[in-house]
């Protein structure tokens, strides 16, 4: 008779309220920790800066990397699976190795992206004057690690753009992506013993600040677990941004609550007074 009731258990402002008050709560947080700190700059040395999702990295030489996070509309991007497909091929085989990402693995990690800040793992794709250039993995549980040890992994780089500085650009970029949660960070790679194996030693564990333990015998064969330890002023400004970011997508998440509760008392009204005439 009188039109369609609300039931009692769906109330539309119960999610707009839990949603301010934990848009409060980070509020509240963030006034407790202060204003944010800059990032460092340091001669010589690239600048970092940017959302966790959106870096940008600035090199002495002028030039300029872009490190996002890949999503599902990536996907509809015409050539990007392919390419991922070809650089971590290409990438592999250049140097001897073999590392394949088909198309569907390719989709699957593009898609862990639309997750945003609640993702665990996603998949960085580095452009250079707008070509994708390069591609690299970030996890926060891999399940492999200890507690509060995350990984990078996965970095390929087109061969006809290394020596470029892509993959210095995306580990900087995973590794800030891994300082908002995580203590520590881990790597994995095989040890041969050639010239390639020892060129990756010394990046990794050299110039990257990666600790593998003892160094391979001249001729020894391994797979080498390499750890490193984020700086706690990185750890502090990471889970700064965090928070930060976190907040920005409940404000989201609120402001579309807010636009399903008002559509909802129109309905309801609605429904009142056509019960009525």
């Amino acid at each position: 008779m009188f039109g369609a009731r609300r039931s009692r258990t769906e109330d539309p402002e119960a999610k707009p309220t839990a949603l301010k008050a934990k848009l409060a709560e980070i509020a509240k947080i963030l006034e407790e920790m202060g204003p944010e700190e800059a990032e460092p700059i340091l001669p010589g040395k690239p600048v970092v800066s940017g959302p966790t999702d959106n870096t940008t990295v600035k090199f002495p030489n002028g030039s300029e990397v872009q490190v996002i996070i890949g999503t599902s509309k990536h996907i509809q991007v015409p050539g990007v699976v392919d390419k991922i497909t070809q650089i971590v091929g290409d990438a592999y085989s250049a140097v001897g190795k073999r590392k394949y990402v088909d198309r569907e693995d390719a989709m699957d990690r593009l898609e862990m992206g639309d997750a945003g800040v609640r993702a665990n793992r996603v998949l960085h794709l580095a452009y250079k004057n707008g070509e994708l250039c390069g591609c690299a993995s970030s996890t926060f549980s891999p399940g492999w690690t200890p507690e509060g040890c995350g990984h990078w992994g996965l970095l390929a780089v087109d061969p006809a753009h290394q020596k470029c500085g892509i993959a210095t650009a995306m580990v900087l970029a995973a590794e800030r992506r891994l300082a908002t949660q995580s203590e520590m960070i881990k790597i994995e790679y095989q040890y041969a013993g050639d010239d390639f194996s020892n060129q990756l030693l010394a990046w990794y564990e050299d110039r990257l600040g990666f600790d593998g333990g003892p160094r391979p015998r001249p001729g020894q064969h391994c797979f080498r677990h390499a750890f490193k330890e984020i700086p706690e002023d990185e750890r502090r400004r990471g889970h700064r941004r965090r928070l930060v970011e976190i907040q920005q997508w409940l404000q989201q998440q609120l402001a579309q609550a807010e636009a399903t509760a008002s559509s909802a008392d129109v309905s309801s009204s609605g429904g009142y007074a056509q019960g009525f005439s």
